[in-house]
Parts: structure tokens; sequence; C-alpha cells
């Protein structure tokens, strides 16, 4: 195993399953190395933290393979859709993406307790977001491979994709156009309604209605692709070459892909050049651009979208899509705060700084506010969406 995104663990007691029902499950779908009464399958689980719970699985012949699976308990409607990922990375990599090959979906929650999917294992490097784990010297091309990557999915045509066709009954995969007015409106929705379920302990961020009537105002021009809807380094995996520079093998966590536009993917990987200290702490880093530390600058990063893409530089309207980030960001840990304050944290460290995260999301509101204001100048204190 390599990279800390690649690290195991033994399975805790919460997120254990049926392992014999499951190696019954993979003999008959006809996996590789596992028979139904052969040598009992190796599974450990990630120890880098996803929403989907995923496993190693190991034969005893040495095939391995990743389990991806919903969360056991009660799920959100909607969240941990565990086929819609395993749709769109079987659809992109048909497509010849580089993301891991897809072995076997099953809808069955009879199986294991929920629905789960199993991909072939890719190993490689998962650095975190500021390519720490690499050389100095290689940085710079790796972020090139990442963002070309990049350029490469937002190319393909969802519809050619088959990701725009109605599927057994269900909804397509997306919706063409309206992405932003659609995001902005949800991630409202969800900001007063975590802010009510807090019961006062989590206030409303001091200027969202003033980010939300800049973004109103100055909304871009619609565009619609294949979007990854959390693209990283940490949700990549590179070759471990040392004597090269490393390149994608595979995408990973397509848990929020979707139809939309193609800058909120490129922002997503640009925001941490805008964190400063804030990048720290609230968990996601930021990017040191000394020439010393062999990153390229965020101007790098958009020439070599630009190019790979063929889309026009300098990028129209760049302040409104990282100020989009900035602000869904903040949301999300406000959620987090929210959860913390009526005692379902997922961490100890979260249960017992609430003050901290409502802290940390007002300033990443701040942040996003202040960044539409340098570009399109002062809004219309309290209107709304």
């Amino acid at each position: 195993m390599s990279g800390p995104g690649q690290s195991t663990v033994e399975v805790a007691e919460g997120l254990r399953f049926d392992e014999a029902s499951l190696q019954r499950f993979l003999s008959a779908a006809g996996l590789p190395g596992v028979a139904a009464d052969g040598p009992k399958l190796s599974i450990k689980k990630f120890g880098y933290g996803q929403s989907n719970p995923t496993y190693f699985l190991e034969t005893a012949a040495g095939h391995k393979y990743v389990l991806r699976k919903q969360p056991p308990g009660k799920i959100i409607k909607g969240a941990h859709a565990v086929d819609r990922e395993f749709k769109v990375i079987k659809a992109v990599g048909e497509a010849g993406f580089e993301v891991p090959e897809m072995h076997v979906f099953c809808d069955d929650a009879g199986v294991i307790g929920t629905p789960f999917y199993v991909m072939a294992f890719v190993k490689g490097v998962i650095p975190d977001n500021a390519l720490l784990q690499l050389a100095k010297e290689h940085r710079r091309p790796a972020m090139k491979s990442i963002v070309q990557s990049l350029a490469k999915l937002h190319s393909y045509d969802p519809c050619k994709l088959g990701l725009l066709q109605d599927c057994a009954g269900k909804k397509p995969f997306g919706r063409m156009g309206g992405f932003y007015e659609r995001q902005i409106s949800t991630l409202a929705r969800t900001s007063e309604a975590q802010v009510s379920g807090s019961e006062g302990k989590v206030p409303p961020m001091r200027h969202m209605q003033d980010l939300l009537a800049l973004f109103k105002a100055n909304m871009p021009e619609d565009r619609s692709c294949v979007i990854h809807g959390d693209w990283k380094p940490d949700n990549v995996i590179l070759t471990r070459d040392s004597s090269g520079a490393p390149e994608v093998l595979a995408v990973l966590d397509w848990e929020l892909s979707t139809i939309g536009h193609p800058m909120s993917d490129l922002a997503n990987l640009c925001l941490p050049y805008h964190l400063g200290p804030l990048g720290a702490i609230v968990g996601i880093g930021s990017i040191d651009v000394d020439p010393d530390s062999g990153m390229p600058t965020e101007d790098e990063v958009h020439r070599t979208y630009c190019e790979a893409a063929g889309v026009k530089y300098p990028i129209s309207g760049w302040s409104f899509f990282v100020s989009f980030s900035c602000f869904r960001l903040s949301v999300i840990i406000q959620g987090v705060a929210m959860r913390a304050s009526r005692g379902q944290a997922s961490s100890a460290a979260a249960a017992g700084n609430v003050v901290g995260m409502v802290m940390s999301a007002d300033a990443l509101c701040d942040l996003a506010c202040d960044i539409m204001r340098k570009s399109f100048g002062p809004s219309t204190t309290g209107s709304r969406l």
C-alpha cells in the first residue's frame, strides 16, 4: 500500500458486515480469485476518511479489490448514492478516462446490509492538496497532469455517455443548465435549516445575504458538462515511479459527480491558493507558491487548463467561481457545527469545537464575500435569491 490515502486499518465493529455472504455473492458474480468455498477474503478498511465506507479486499491468490458501500443506518434521501457513483465511473471509464475498472454493483441490501460496488485496486500515491508527498521537482508536472485530466473529463458529452437518459424508471444523472442557480439556492436553504436546527447555538453567517445578492447579480455564462464535484489532489491516485514525473493513474470519490459547470471543478482545485492560514484550520490545507515550493502558481493552473480544454484564457468571471467554492465549504462546515451542537458529531474533536467551527464558517463566508466585492463591487445588503 502506498500513500496515506491507501493505508488500511482493521474494520471497526460498527462497520463490519457478513463477510461470508459477500464472498458467496462475489463468487457467483465471477470475480477472479473469489470462490464461495475457497479461502476467506482478507477485508480491511481504508484509513483515509470517506463518507461512503471503503474497504480493501484481497484474495489468497493476491487479487486486490476495493469495495465501496453506503454507511449503515438511516440514509438521507439522495445521499450516499453508490449506484450513481458506479454509473458515472463506469461510463467515463468506458470512454477512456482514468478510473479504476468497475467489476460489479449490488443493490440488494440483503447481501451485506447496504448497496455496494466492487472495483479494481489501483496502487499508487494519493497526495495531499499541496502535493507534499512528492519531491519538489515533481509537484509542478504532477499538478499539470491533474489539470489535464480534469480538462479531459470536461470534454465528454454527457448525452453520449448515457448520463442524460432515464434508466429503469430512475431520474437522469443530472440536468443541463442552471447549475449555479440551483446550487446557490440549495446551499442558502441548507444554511438556514442548519441555523434553525441548532436551537440557537449556530448563528447565521453574518455576510451570507450580501454574498447571495452578489451571486445573483453576477451569474456567469451557463455551461454544462460532466463534473466530478470534488476535484482535488487527494482524490487522485498518481504513479509512484521515482525516476519520472507522477501522472494521474485514477480518479476516486465520485459521489458528488453530476452535470454542472466545468469551472466548479477547477475552482475547487484552486481554492487552497486563496485560503492562507485558514486552509489548515478548515482541514484542506493551503498552497505555498513560493518559488522553492515546486508548486505552480494559480495562473499556471489556469493556463494549463485553458490550453488542454481549448477554452479562452484568461477565465472570465473567475472570482465568482472561487467565491462559490468558498461559500460551499462554509455551509459544509456550518453543518458540522450544527450536528456537533446537537451531540451528533462524527468525531470527538468536532464535538468540542462548535464555536471554532462557527468562526471558521463565518471566516470562509467573509472571504467569499470579499473575493466577490473586489471584482464586482458592493452588493445591496439583505438581497435574497
